[in-house]
């Protein structure tokens, strides 16, 4: 049987324990780490994937403002991301940086989006808070795998890999705040290598406002992809750190069980096969549009705190 230890403790940049936030003191990062003593490839079973639900997307009143503004305006930050080495080793129509994000919480197994965002090292994954923490009164969510380019099941090459500290925003836990509805998780290395290095990683975008394409990817529970696949679409984006991202038309088939996570890629190019993570899959109306949180300094700070915590960690 495998066995997990939690510890549970309220997070500062720096890495150690504080108090929880206050009104004045703004977000505090909240992290789960989980030492695993047995690879959860064992528990994932093909039954038990078969099991998990699609992870619901919280409907979204068109053009809601959050329920506070993201945080000033901050310098426009861009990382690259990367190829993995060697390059792709699969098709085009999918994207080995993208996968799916298994895990369990108190109703079952669940089923999510998430996409590969590097790290110092190299094993740091995107995706939604509620897909890893229910928020107030809730749990965080347990036995997490990322399983990139899953098509119909995990794939052979790409491989499943464990889940061993996951990230977010105070505002989530304490009051289920949109704002802040994106995590961010470290991988472990599996047969002695790193996420990355096998499937590559977006890069990330901070502060990035105005008008500008971008490629939205996920696991929609409906058709045509029933969540077995990886659904992307394109669409104009007009962002502001004063409201969510909003993208409709064939991207509205992402606000769907399942595409909780997915990335929002500015400047995503097939040829190199990565773009720049914005925002991810957080609420939204079905069949009508999608909402994404502002990636602002706050997205930045706990992804930087997701990577070091996460080479630490691997």
């Amino acid at each position: 049987m495998r066995s997990l230890h939690l510890l549970i403790g309220v997070l500062v940049a720096a890495g150690t324990l504080a108090a929880p936030a206050t009104a004045d003191s703004g977000p505090v990062i909240v992290g789960a780490e989980a030492t695993v003593t047995e690879s959860l490839q064992t528990f994932w079973t093909p039954e038990r994937i078969a099991r998990a639900r699609s992870r619901e997307l919280s409907a979204a009143a068109e053009g809601a403002a959050p329920a506070r503004p993201a945080e000033p305006a901050g310098r426009e930050l861009t990382v690259p991301g990367s190829a993995p080495v060697g390059g792709p080793q699969k098709g085009f129509l999918a994207n080995p940086m993208v996968g799916l994000i298994l895990g369990e919480d108190a109703q079952g197994l669940f089923a999510c989006s998430a996409s590969a965002v590097g790290g110092p090292g190299r094993n740091v994954i995107a995706t939604a808070a509620h897909c890893v923490h229910d928020g107030p009164g809730g749990s965080w969510a347990r036995n997490l795998v990322y399983m990139p380019y899953y098509n119909y099941g995990p794939d052979p090459y790409y491989g499943t890999w464990t889940v061993v500290g996951t990230y977010v925003y105070s505002p989530w836990i304490e009051s289920r705040d949109y704002t802040y509805d994106y995590a961010f998780a470290s991988v472990l290395p599996r047969d002695g290598r790193v996420l990355g290095d096998v499937t590559g990683w977006n890069g990330m975008s901070f502060n990035r406002t105005g008008v500008y394409t971008a490629a939205l990817w996920g696991y929609p529970a409906i058709p045509p992809s029933e969540g077995e696949w990886q659904y992307n679409c394109a669409t104009t984006v007009i962002a502001s750190i004063f409201k969510r991202l909003q993208a409709g038309g064939d991207c509205a088939t992402l606000a769907a069980p399942g595409s909780s996570g997915g990335p929002w890629m500015y400047d995503y190019q097939q040829s190199r096969g990565w773009g720049y993570l914005t925002s991810v899959n957080s609420q939204g109306a079905q069949g009508k549009y999608v909402v994404g949180p502002f990636f602002g300094d706050a997205a930045r700070q706990l992804w930087e705190h997701a990577g070091s915590h996460g080479a630490n960690l691997s």
